[in-house]
């Protein structure tokens, strides 16, 4: 492979840096990344300079033939760019020239600023790392609801500050769950709505004289619409930190899941229990099983937490306009996305091998006082009390039976009369029936029909209602997904007719 010199860029300086600034200066690690859509914007702008009459058809036909040429060395894994070149955008440049010669390649910068052109191909490789998460996250939304479908009637204690609060069911849970992660999907497409837009043509930051057309470039290349203000396009990087952010509260939910499913596979609890492939053994305790797959993901919450602080860091008290701080914002930026789709990917597998042990779960229900907001409700309604009313005589049974170590369901009728009479000044006559009912989990459920609870027949509508969610979700990506390959072929089938001529 032909290797050049760097310097393209240093007409002006008399000296080059010296190997420890050029490492220090240096972004073609983290530019690996946009390599490819460098050579996709480059080939938009230099179509559309031709097509504006700035760029005679020889020497884009030159120019395309050259990208082409370093597009193909790159996918064979022949390209190695060192220290020596400032970023992949020089290297490219740089390359063009050494392939074809200074008058022809020398046109390829013609109008356009390495200012625009970074945030072009940052914008490209972000939109698709969105569409990515995003089709990870309904992945892993469809295991949590196909989990969720065997378990609408597996009961569990649902809690309060980490008290027993009411009884539920293990798929109510994971629906909640769901949601979550459904708010965390159309955030991030919100998002790409903001960053699928086109800054080429921007300039370093006041546009260009130039005879340029923005409207083609941003139809070559597949976006949504222009980013107008120069400024803006070029020094802003509020899109970014959007992207961030929103990968930081997707990481939130992943991190509460995994916080619950860890202590769930306790053997206090014994609810849950990972499949061998998502957990750790002990380097000295022969009988441990870690979930630690579990205890990774919530870790690596506290990477992007980080990385999002960092890109906010970045851009505080930063003047407008471009400044090299700028170059430090795609390694938080990578570093949020690779692991946001790792812990997906992790977390789907995770979920959809998990052992529920139902029985302990029933078990823990069983003969608890979850029941007590349930018995104080069937007080409201059956024997006229008002709500406070109810509250004080079952808060009273259940000081009665805690005294005698005993459960509410050993509760009688004279017991109820005498404490009530005591507590709120009324005798309230139940009978055993009553007390048998209002003190059965299961009936608890089953009484419980506001839109929303755990009743068996709620979480159905909500699986159902959910699964129609996630057909217009995977209908949506799709069509993002479409809008850009259609563009991006067009692009491919404009290059090659330019070539064929």
């Amino acid at each position: 492979m032909n290797t050049l010199g760097s310097g393209l860029f240093r007409s002006r300086l008399d000296e080059k840096f010296d190997n420890r600034t050029a490492r220090f200066h240096t972004s073609v690690y983290e530019d690996l990344r946009i390599f490819e859509n460098d050579i996709d914007g480059t080939e938009a702008h230099d179509i559309m300079l031709h097509e504006q009459g700035i760029i005679p058809l020889e020497a884009l036909k030159l120019i395309l033939s050259a990208l082409e040429e370093i597009r193909k060395e790159w996918r064979q894994g022949e390209v190695v760019i060192g220290a020596e070149f400032e970023d992949v955008h020089e290297y490219i440049e740089t390359r063009v020239i050494g392939k074809i010669g200074i008058q022809a390649g020398g046109m390829i910068h013609t109008g356009r600023s390495r200012n625009d052109q970074v945030v072009v191909d940052v914008r490209l490789r972000v939109r698709e790392e969105i569409l990515e998460v995003c089709e990870e996250i309904l992945r892993l939304v469809e295991a949590v609801i196909t989990k969720a479908d065997h378990h609408a009637e597996t009961l569990m204690m649902l809690y309060t500050h980490g008290q027993h609060a009411q009884v539920g069911t293990f798929a109510h849970y994971l629906m909640a769950y769901v949601d979550a992660l459904l708010r965390d999907f159309q955030r991030l497409m919100e998002c790409y709505g903001r960053i699928n837009k086109n800054p080429l043509g921007a300039g370093p930051v006041g546009g260009t004289s130039i005879n340029i057309d923005r409207k083609r470039t941003t139809e070559l290349l597949g976006f949504d619409g222009i980013l107008e203000n120069a400024v803006d396009a070029t020094s802003w990087r509020d899109w970014s930190i959007e992207a961030a952010a929103a990968s930081a509260i997707l990481m939130s939910s992943l991190s509460r899941v995994a916080a619950d499913l860890t202590e769930w596979s306790t053997v206090e609890f014994g609810y849950v229990e990972l499949a061998d492939e998502y957990s750790s053994s002990s380097s000295i305790m022969p009988q441990k099983k870690n979930p630690s797959t579990l205890e990774l993901v919530r870790g690596k919450t506290g990477e992007v937490y980080g990385a999002l602080m960092e890109l906010l860091t970045m851009v505080k008290g930063l003047p407008s306009g471009y400044y090299q701080d700028l170059q430090g914002t795609k390694p938080p930026l990578w570093k949020c996305f690779d692991t946001v789709k790792t812990c997906l990917e992790v977390m789907t597998g995770i979920i959809s091998t998990l052992k529920v042990n139902e029985e302990r779960m029933r078990r823990r229900v069983d003969g608890s006082l979850t029941v007590a907001v349930d018995m104080a409700e069937r007080l409201v309604e059956e024997k006229g009390l008002s709500f406070r009313e109810a509250y004080k005589l079952v808060a009273a049974l259940v000081k009665e039976v805690l005294e005698k170590k005993a459960h509410l369901q050993d509760l009688n009728p004279v017991e109820v009369a005498e404490i009530s009479f005591k507590t709120i000044g009324k005798r309230i006559e139940v009978s055993e029936d009553f007390i048998k009912d209002a003190t059965n989990p299961l009936s608890s459920l089953l009484n419980r029909e506001s839109q929303g609870s755990p009743q068996p027949k709620q979480v159905k509508r909500m699986i159902g209602e959910r699964r129609r969610q996630i057909k217009e979700c995977k209908a949506k990506l799709e069509e993002r997904r479409s809008t850009v390959a259609v563009a991006m072929s067009r692009l491919t089938k404009t290059i090659e007719d330019y070539l064929s001529k």
